[in-house]
């Protein structure tokens, strides 16, 4: 039975394993179709290309943004120009956005009697930084015990370190792959149901849905999939991989099927 998962997460933003160390996970998994979603970074793909050809793991390249709009109001972008100047411009950019943020953060952080330095936080220099390096320097001090606890307790809506993620648009995130000769693709439905605006997203250049995710139920994912052809849209499998301690650590994949996933499959190396 061959696997499909196309949303995973290295060490070039928010993952815990090396694009290399990523290649193996997949491969001792048995993913056969599989893709890279760093958040705003598509640096990781220097390193994870040849790990995933040694593997004899089919790949499309791929990137995560994250918008303004909501917390976790993500396009995924496969199919792109890693190469591609001007995408590398735009994700700078958006990395540029993460840092001014995360600033903001530490400072209600020190607030609070919780004092970390920005060059404390375990990314290297020209690498995408987030809320979850904020929460392992926490966890680091035992100041909590998981990830999911610092953000409870200080980094998720309504905590008292929060702040709201400034990202470009949907629309602009859509034009940043798009532009970059990918397809666009609505990361993980489910958690942004509520506040889906497909008709206007679709006229902006979407062309997927990810519908096949862990946290979605059997009836939510026949319900994307049934909402993805309503709209004229492909759809993506995903399990949004970051690796070990990060909680979201279960290597897995959705079987296979021409079915639902002959469009994305046209883009793979």
């Amino acid at each position: 039975m061959a696997l499909i998962n196309l949303h995973n997460h290295s060490t070039y933003s928010d993952g815990t394993l090396t694009p290399a160390a990523l290649a193996r996970e997949a491969a001792r998994a048995g993913i056969q179709y599989f893709s890279l979603t760093d958040h705003d970074s598509i640096g990781g793909w220097a390193e994870l290309e040849p790990a995933l050809k040694e593997a004899g793991i089919n790949y499309c390249y791929g990137v995560e943004i994250s918008t303004c709009l909501h917390e976790n109001l993500h396009i995924l972008g496969y199919g792109i120009n890693p190469a591609d100047p001007v995408l590398a411009g735009r994700l700078a950019e958006f990395r540029g956005r993460r840092i001014v943020r995360m600033r903001k953060i530490l400072e209600l952080l020190k607030g609070l009697g919780i004092d970390i330095a920005f060059e404390e936080l375990p990314v290297p220099e020209g690498r995408t930084v987030g809320r979850p390096h904020v929460a392992d320097v926490m966890r680091a001090r035992k100041l909590v015990p998981t990830r999911s606890q610092a953000f409870k307790r200080y980094l998720a809506p309504g905590a008292p370190a929060y702040v709201l993620p400034n990202g470009p648009t949907v629309e602009e995130a859509i034009r940043a792959v798009k532009e970059a000769g990918g397809k666009a693709v609505l990361a993980h439905p489910g958690v942004v149901s509520k506040i889906m605006d497909l008709p206007a997203w679709k006229a902006a250049g979407l062309d997927g849905l990810e519908a096949f995710y862990p946290a979605h139920t059997g009836v939510a994912t026949r319900e994307f999939v049934s909402l993805a052809a309503r709209h004229g849209l492909f759809v993506t499998a995903g399990a949004d991989f970051h690796g070990p301690g990060s909680e979201r650590d279960k290597m897995t994949g959705f079987e296979y099927s021409d079915e639902y996933f002959s469009e994305i499959k046209k883009l793979f190396l």
